[in-house]
């Protein structure tokens, strides 16, 4: 039995991350699960929004990621599909802060012509950044 597993995050850009890791938390539907070696196959969908935390060694990597597709297979790996993926330490803090407070005020003012589910997704994102790159600092 192995004590390391290999994590490949794909986006349609290409290959985003690629490394035996020692485990990883990832967001789904269903709640945070974490995967280490020799878990069981499966399939499982993403959450539209979360943090993904990769761990090696005592050092732990935030991401954020937004919705996809977790593929484990015992013998090949773990294979991450999505469509976008931040690293926490490449996160833009003030951008971050600043759309938060942008989609905030659209869905506090309730104009007709704002599309509240889109400030509401957009907010959800700002939210997953500003809590990866706190996290990502705080793993100094």
């Amino acid at each position: 039995m192995s004590d390391r597993l290999t994590l490949k995050i794909l986006t349609p850009q290409g290959v985003a991350y690629d490394a035996d890791v020692d485990a990883f938390v990832v967001p789904t539907e269903q709640g945070p699960l974490m995967i280490e070696p020799n878990y069981t196959n499966l399939i499982a969908a993403l959450s539209p929004s979360g943090v993904l935390r990769v761990s090696k060694g005592k050092q732990n990597q935030y991401f954020a990621i937004f919705g996809g597709v977790l593929r484990v297979n015992r013998l090949s790996g773990c294979e991450i599909y999505t469509e976008e993926i931040n690293d926490g330490y490449e996160i833009d803090m003030a951008r971050a802060i600043a759309a938060r407070d942008r989609n905030l005020d659209l869905i506090e003012k309730k104009e007709p012509d704002t599309d509240i589910a889109l400030a509401r997704f957009k907010l959800a994102k700002a939210l997953t950044r500003i809590e990866t790159k706190t996290l990502s600092e705080g793993s100094h």
